[in-house]
């Protein structure tokens, strides 16, 4: 862990020196044929958050329905955001021996990445997740302690992904997702778009109990399968006095989780294909300072999944949610960053600022 702060020391202390560096006046691009948003698209962005961005599955366990969660510090990050890209690079602090030996350790690998233009928005995510806890252990065992039963082989890999198309040119998603952009004037959009997931999950058979007892499990499930939702909604954005705001957006929409349950038993491997619609709910409110130089703020996020819960398959996405805070500060783009981006832009014309 300390040579991965290490390393984000470095890449921040050369990113600033990279700016520092560069003896270009550093200046804001002002779209003056729109007096609702001010463009920074031009300089480099570099955003520092904290987030306790946290998955609660459900999944059945020993015929009841167990809440299963990682054993997960917050997240610290860095946001590079220039032009039409938006890149998260982030960390989570260890645990203490206490909390490892109660809910054991969970390996975790996200990247995340956004494409943001002016009316579409796209964003792709990979999640990589192995070992998790039963939150609920007291609802399985006749104790109450801080011990909790843990599936140290339980392995997510999720692939997720979102479209989404706003109507308003006077709306900026920009200025609220990675401060490229500022919003002058208060302006909302309606929204609409798509949200779907590509998911496998394995290792349900590994159990540790406790006193470090481990067991495997003769009858198992192991799932995978593809979920898509259809969504609109409206955000909007009030600029309360110069660059202070206040942002909130809702996201109702309707789902179908296409889903194969394999079921491992003494016996035989069997296999079942199921399908679920589902009522969905994307949500969120922000707030904070958008200046021509700095920028900070907090954030909430939350994710409603109706799919119901049953003994054949595991929901995955049922309740999301997430606080995030951020100070971030805007340079002069370094021809080290811009050089690559402007190519990468002049090579494929759907990435420019105007699509």
């Amino acid at each position: 862990m300390n040579k991965t702060y290490l390393l984000f020391l470095v890449l921040l202390n050369t990113t600033f020196l990279l700016a520092q560096n560069n003896k270009e006046k550093d200046s804001t691009i002002i779209d003056t044929s729109n007096l609702y948003i001010e463009d920074h698209n031009k300089q480099l962005n570099i955003k520092f958050d904290i987030t306790n961005d946290q998955v609660k599955y459900f999944m059945p366990y020993e015929g009841e329905k167990a809440v299963i969660k990682t054993n997960l510090k917050a997240s610290l990050g860095f946001v590079f955001s220039y032009k039409f890209l938006s890149v998260r690079l982030g960390v989570r602090p260890g645990l203490s021996d206490s909390e490892i030996e109660n809910k054991g350790e969970t390996d975790f690998f996200r990247i995340r990445l956004k494409l943001l233009f002016d009316k579409w928005t796209h964003r792709f995510e990979y999640n990589y997740t192995r070992g998790f806890y039963i939150a609920n252990t007291n609802d399985f065992e006749m104790f109450d302690s801080d011990f909790r039963i843990q599936l140290p082989n339980l392995t997510t890999n999720i692939l997720s992904g979102s479209s989404h198309y706003n109507f308003n040119k006077n709306y900026s998603v920009k200025a609220v997702e990675s401060n490229t952009e500022i919003q002058l004037k208060s302006a909302g959009s309606f929204s609409v778009g798509i949200n779907y997931n590509f998911y496998d999950v394995a290792g349900t058979d590994k159990v540790k109990g406790d006193n470090g007892n481990i067991f495997y499990k003769s009858n198992y499930n192991e799932y995978n399968g593809f979920s898509a939702v259809l969504n609109a909604g409206y955000h909007y954005t009030y600029i309360i006095h110069s660059y202070w705001y206040a942002n909130i957006r809702a996201n109702p929409g309707i789902g179908i989780d296409f889903y194969e349950t394999t079921y491992h038993s003494e016996e035989s491997i069997d296999k079942k294909k199921s399908n679920e619609m589902f009522f969905a709910l994307s949500s969120g409110a922000s707030a904070g300072y958008n200046g021509e130089k700095y920028y900070f703020g907090s954030g909430f996020n939350y994710n409603l999944n109706s799919e119901k819960y049953n003994d054949e398959n595991i929901n995955l996405q049922p309740i999301k949610y997430n606080f995030h805070v951020f100070i971030g500060y805007r340079f002069k783009a370094p021809k080290q960053v811009s050089k690559p981006i402007d190519l990468i832009e002049d090579k494929v014309p759907i990435l420019q600022d105007k699509n």
